[in-house]
């Protein structure tokens, strides 16, 4: 491979990782364009319930600034091995949802798309059963200061035990994401953008939510060398350094195909790789989707059948011996007429939902 298409292919296999990563939606139309653009499909099933989104977009020709763009007013749906079919809602910016259907264990599901007079579909996936999560538990652990090379609290690991079942050929994705309950929901900002104090929600219910990304985060395990046993500490989140109190993190453990596994763990090769003269030539993702009407597509993104098992978690950092907290801006002036209160807008992250753990 030439220097020219090697830079070509890190470029759009990177950009469109990072797009399923963060599922960014932002237009963008640069002057150079170095590769030609595919469709890019996000979205699964699983035994939880509904509803569940798809997102759509077109990768754009990435250079180092490009994105993507939203796919509007496409027809998708979902059917599975029983014949039943739901037609997915359109919602705006890319997402299609479902309405009434609900997921069940052992049942296959099939994605199906069309847009801009093309046909796509994806392979069929079965959702599998999860393990339960027996033991929840966190361990601190100390690091040196770069600065003053003392011995300090470096924050805290959350591991879990669970049990792999007897069959072999079971797959494990882990991941979390922490919530913490809102006072601002806006801002009056200045003259530059940069805000002067916060605006207190309106809902009184309203959490902030942070999830965890990057390569590091993608977090998955097959039971090659340990199917039938139990598996123990497996680390599955990283807490910070904060403020002093209880820190709440929800954990979900994922049954994957086989697929999917490949799928992902070629993700995180892929996030990891910088480029340098020994890493991993990149390679386009072996996603599930594939163009109906013209096969030689490259299609990108992947649309998973998974088993989830979900549980609440609070890591304790009440009594650690420093703190990092970050106040956050400042509060609303007293007297006079009181601001606005923002409301809680329903996003990746901010919800008005209660959290299904929350103490």
């Amino acid at each position: 491979m030439t220097a020219a298409g090697f830079k070509k292919l890190l470029y759009k296999s990177v950009g469109w990782c990072l797009v399923l990563m963060a599922g960014c939606i932002t237009p963008y139309d640069g002057d150079v364009k170095e590769v030609p653009p595919g469709i890019v499909v996000q979205g699964f099933i699983s035994n939880e319930e509904g509803p569940y989104t798809v997102r759509l977009t077109t990768a754009a020709n990435y250079t180092y600034a490009g994105l993507n763009y939203a796919i509007e007013n496409a027809t998708v749906y979902i059917t599975d091995n029983e014949g039943n079919r739901e037609n997915l809602v359109h919602k705006g910016l890319g997402e299609y949802q479902t309405q009434t259907l609900r997921g069940q264990t052992g049942r296959t599901y099939q994605l199906h798309i069309e847009a801009n007079g093309k046909r796509y579909q994806s392979r069929p996936e079965t959702i599998r059963p999860v393990s339960k999560i027996d033991r929840v538990y966190d361990e601190s652990y100390r690091i040196i200061d770069p600065n003053t090379r003392q011995d300090i609290l470096g924050g805290w690991k959350v591991y879990i035990d669970t049990k792999d079942p007897a069959e072999s050929g079971n797959y494990y994705r882990w991941s979390w994401k922490h919530y913490k309950q809102a006072v601002f929901c806006g801002s009056v900002n200045d003259r530059n953008g940069n805000p002067l104090y916060g605006l207190f929600c309106c809902n009184a219910n309203c959490w902030d939510i942070v999830r965890c990304m990057g390569p590091n985060c993608i977090n998955v395990a097959n039971d090659a060398l340990i199917n039938g046993k139990n598996i123990t500490r497996q680390e599955v989140a990283e807490v910070p350094v904060g403020c002093l109190d209880r820190y709440y993190i929800e954990i979900e453990q994922q049954a994957l195909s086989r697929d999917a596994y490949v799928f992902w763990n070629t993700v995180k090769r892929m996030l990891q790789n910088t480029g340098g003269m020994f890493d991993v030539t990149p390679s386009a993702i072996p996603g599930n989707m594939t163009n109906v009407t013209n096969p030689d597509e490259d299609v990108f993104g992947y649309f998973g059948a998974i088993g989830v098992e979900r549980v609440g978690y609070y890591v304790d950092r009440t009594g650690a011996d420093r703190s990092e907290c970050d106040m956050g801006m400042p509060y609303p002036p007293t007297g006079g007429i009181p601001p606005p209160c923002a409301p809680c807008a329903e996003s990746l992250y901010r919800t008005a939902k209660r959290p299904g753990f929350w103490e």
